[in-house]
């Protein structure tokens, strides 16, 4: 027998051709796999013999292939059959929306499944089981007694990890007498309790019953206990879904602190404490609170250089933005009736001077004087008519750069006495106009220094200082402001007037989380405020 099986090929004892028995086997191979041997004892009269039983053991060993062929068959039909009824439970559990669904659902194909009348589905609640969906194929009166004699055996076979049947076979190891006072309360019935698990702790646990006494056989302990096994993960993530907000939030938070608790979970421990540190730097760590505002650069003295009288402009020398020095011409006006003025009264005085030297020939006192006054009063004219046209050239008062003025485009036009024509800044005291958001002014006081970087010297920030706040609003980058006056300490050559740029004011110190965070409190602030009725 073992040189059979060991070589795999019929084999037979030599043969003499004596009377003595002789041994003759062949192996049973299907399927290139080994299932056992047949070994026949014979007396074989020569090898023909011997050869002829063979070949009439390996006719007959047909039956034993067709036999386990047979039941090969059977074994992988009922797998299959198996393998669909589990997927399309799970696949009729996972197609509820909704836990209470879900359970619904799993109790009736449980029912239908096993041909039960009383199907159980209990939801673990903190250390005990309460029952959550009820299959019942025939009405009846619930009574309190009996749903607490469902939770207890519910009980008694989540405790006990185990699946629990009655009635019990003799051989069982566990603890029954729940089920046993439940089925006594049922007349006899047969009760099949599995727990459902999930990540080896039980979420929960099916009770089936049959009222016909009908017991549960070891195929149908597997089939359930394997239905609950797949449900298990199924009813979580139904529950999970189930939840409201907060729960999930709090759900999360024990998970997570779970895992920064536990031996393992090396990145959540390192990105927690980051975390940590990072937001106890924010809350405890101090800086310079800036307040930002829009800055424009003015000439501390601006100069208005007008019309000095009604006429005519005649040339132009300057225009904006030229920078001029301190008498320099800027324009000049028309002078023609001045001087024929001047004229006239010049020849006025030569007629009264012609007649106080007659008076004072004479020795006419009162002509003498009159003729006096008439002198001294052409006198006056004619200075003024002097004072005029030296008006009618418009000079730069000092050193500056004129901010607006352009006649060019106006020679001959008329202008009336104190029309502006041109406006000058000096070139070496400036000062700046900020506009400080009005959520951020009552941090700006008088004295704070800060900072100005310029949109054209974006190389260079300049330093300033706080000198009036005023309590006039504007609207700059579409942001209402307040006015704010401050002084340059320091000065260059390349500023002009009119130059804008970012000024930061330095309003001492905050903690960081709060200088990072205010502005959204200010605005939720208003904003609950405008939603309070």
């Amino acid at each position: 027998m073992a040189a059979i099986v060991e070589s795999r090929q019929p084999a037979i004892d030599a043969t003499d051709g004596g009377d003595e028995p002789k041994y003759a086997g062949i192996p049973l191979i299907i399927d290139e796999d080994l299932h056992g041997a047949v070994l026949v004892e014979a007396t074989l009269a020569d090898a023909a013999a011997a050869r002829r039983l063979i070949r009439h053991l390996q006719w007959g060993s047909a039956w034993f292939d067709a036999f386990v062929r047979r039941s090969s068959g059977a074994h992988n039909s009922d797998i299959g059959r198996r393998a669909t009824v589990l997927i399309d439970t799970v696949n009729a559990v996972i197609s509820e929306p909704s836990y209470a669904g879900a359970a619904r659902m799993f109790t009736a194909r449980l029912a239908e499944m096993f041909q039960c009348q009383r199907v159980a589905f209990g939801r673990r609640h903190r250390q005990s089981m309460r029952i959550f969906a009820l299959f019942q194929s025939s009405s009846f009166e619930r009574k309190h007694a009996l749903g607490r004699a469902i939770e207890a055996a519910m009980d008694e076979a989540v405790d006990q990890h185990m699946v629990l049947v009655n009635p019990s076979p003799p051989s069982a190891a566990y603890v029954a007498a729940a089920h046993e006072s439940l089925a006594r309360e049922n007349n006899g019935a047969a009760i099949l309790t599995v727990p459902v698990m999930f990540r080896d702790a039980a979420i929960g646990a099916v009770t089936l019953e049959r009222f016909s006494g009908t017991p549960f056989t070891q195929e149908d302990v597997d089939l359930c206990d394997a239905l609950c096994s797949a449900a298990g993960p199924i009813f979580v993530d139904k529950q999970e879904h189930d939840w409201p907000l907060y729960r999930i939030a709090w759900e999360r938070a024990l998970q997570f602190g779970r895992r920064l608790l536990g031996p393992e979970h090396l990145v959540y421990k390192l990105v927690t404490a980051g975390v940590v540190l990072v937001a106890a730097f924010l809350i405890l760590a101090t800086d310079t609170f800036r307040v930002h505002a829009h800055a424009q650069i003015q000439g501390e003295v601006r100069r208005i250089v007008s019309a000095p009288f009604d006429g005519y402009i005649r040339a132009q020398y300057a225009r904006a933005g030229r920078v001029v020095r301190e008498g320099e011409l800027l324009a000049e006006l028309q002078d023609n009736d001045l001087v024929l003025d001047r004229m006239r009264h010049a020849a006025q005085r030569r007629q009264y001077q012609l007649e106080l030297d007659r008076a004072l020939s004479k020795r006419d006192l009162a002509q003498t004087n009159i003729a006096r006054s008439q002198v001294e009063q052409k006198d006056a004219e004619i200075e003024l008519d002097d004072q005029m046209l030296a008006r009618t050239q418009l000079r730069a008062p000092f050193d500056s750069v004129i901010v607006t003025g352009d006649l060019s485009q106006a020679i001959g036009r008329p202008v009336s006495r104190g029309d502006v024509l041109f406006e000058l800044a000096p070139l070496d005291r400036y000062r700046i106009t900020l506009v400080v958001p009005e959520t951020e002014i009552l941090a700006v006081r008088e004295g704070q220094t800060g900072e100005v970087l310029l949109t054209a010297l974006p190389d260079r920030p300049l330093t300033f200082e706080v000198k009036n706040i005023t309590p006039v609003t504007r609207v700059s980058d579409g942001v209402n402001g307040f006015e704010v006056l401050a002084d340059l300490r320091e000065t260059d050559p390349r500023l002009r007037p009119a130059m804008e740029g970012v000024a930061k004011i330095n309003a001492g110190e905050r903690r960081f989380v709060w200088i990072w965070t205010h502005e959204l409190l200010y605005w939720l602030r208003i904003k609950l405020w405008s939603l309070i009725p």
